[in-house]
């Protein structure tokens, strides 16, 4: 057996929801090592996913283009560890690790890539269409960890509570609230404007829920137009939040509601009842996770719309698989997939997860955080 490591880097280097996917491998090596400190390397702008986080001593924001943070991580940690086979996460790695490199993939080293597996000490074999998030596990595995549970969560502080009270209070609190985030910097993963409208007016009409539009600042002209079609007008919450405070607000709303994004697997870690539409984007690797699915848990493979507990994911199967053979898909363009699910399949799937026990509370993890 190998001597238990004292340090270990996680590098997530693409995207906002990639890094909220790896969080589940931070308690998994604690659970083993509990004195083993984390270090992280996350992409430029997402270090509010991760800076109020008492499990990670120290993290590092990485822009594309710029490897800087390969010297500040040289030989810093026993182990890193990394979700991805590409060159750039095999170098975000290679340098790091004094004892153990690790990097999962679902395809085998290519001849022409037979340097990595010089750098690497475990690559670890994913089979193809597991849920992302449980390429943790199988890290962990490589590692000779057996995970008990797959738990992404996130952490805030005082200040964004306080900033969720403010824009909130006046509503009731978040409490009295659900979320939607319709919203995305891909056309393709958008639902119809109009539709989101619908449901949003027919929740607030019928729960006397005060609907609250999160987007990034770059939304808040589409939200605005958008917005004043409402007959129920939302707080447009467009740039508004940093990612910490969004958490919170999360943590607290009675329901979520939204696409393919880093905000829905945000809301997952959360554990807020959620309903997202997805559209091309396969549910079999990328759906929302249920922190309370046994370790064991696989999204059904064939894709679709399924449920997971209070999660409800809703993909129209055959337009999806249509979208997805017209290769290249053209991410600026809305997709037949997602203009293929209709308003009344959205609030079915909401009153579904509104009428479930809220597992904040009967799962013991309070709305606090």
């Amino acid at each position: 057996m190998s001597r238990a490591p004292d340090s270990a880097l996680l590098t997530s280097l693409r995207l906002f929801g990639d890094v909220v996917l790896m969080l589940p491998l931070i308690d998994m090596i604690r659970q083993d090592h509990p004195r083993c400190a984390i270090d992280m390397v996350v992409p430029k702008g997402a270090a509010d996913l991760v800076r109020h986080d008492p499990r990670i001593r120290r993290f590092l924001e990485h822009q594309r283009g710029n490897s800087g943070y390969i010297l500040r991580t040289l030989l810093r940690t026993d182990w890193a560890l990394t979700q991805n086979l590409s060159d750039r996460s095999v170098l975000s790695v290679a340098f790091a690790g004094r004892r153990r490199r690790f990097a999962a993939g679902t395809h085998p080293v290519r001849p022409r890539e037979f340097w990595k597996r010089y750098v690497l000490t475990d690559i670890a074999p994913v089979r193809g269409g597991k849920p992302v998030i449980k390429w943790c596990v199988t890290l962990a595995q490589a590692a000779g960890i057996e995970p008990r549970r797959c738990e992404a969560r996130l952490f805030w502080s005082t200040d964004d509570e306080t900033a969720v009270a403010k824009l909130l209070d006046p509503f009731g609190g978040a409490e009295r609230c659900f979320v939607l985030h319709g919203f995305s910097r891909y056309p393709y993963k958008e639902w119809p404007l109009e539709r989101w409208i619908a449901v949003s007016d027919a929740i607030a009409g019928q729960h006397g829920l005060q609907p609250v539009w999160t987007g990034a600042a770059s939304d808040a002209q589409r939200m605005r137009e958008t917005a004043a079609r409402a007959g129920v007008q939302p707080v447009q919450a467009a740039g508004v939040l940093g990612l910490a405070s969004i958490s919170c607000l999360l943590s607290r709303a009675r329901l979520y509601l939204g696409v393919d994004t880093a905000v829905t697997h945000m809301a997952a870690a959360c554990n807020v009842p959620i309903v997202a539409v997805y559209g091309p984007t396969p549910t079999r690797g990328w759906a929302p996770w249920n922190n309370f699915a046994p370790v064991e848990y696989d999204f059904p493979h064939a894709g679709g719309s399924f449920r997971n507990g209070h999660i409800s994911t809703i993909q129209d199967r055959s337009t999806h698989e249509r979208d997805l053979a017209a290769e290249p898909l053209d991410m600026q363009r809305p997709t037949a997939s997602m203009a293929a699910i209709s308003i009344d399949e959205v609030l079915a799937e909401a009153e579904h997860v509104l009428a479930l026990p809220d597992p904040r509370w009967t799962a013991g993890v309070g709305m606090g955080g």
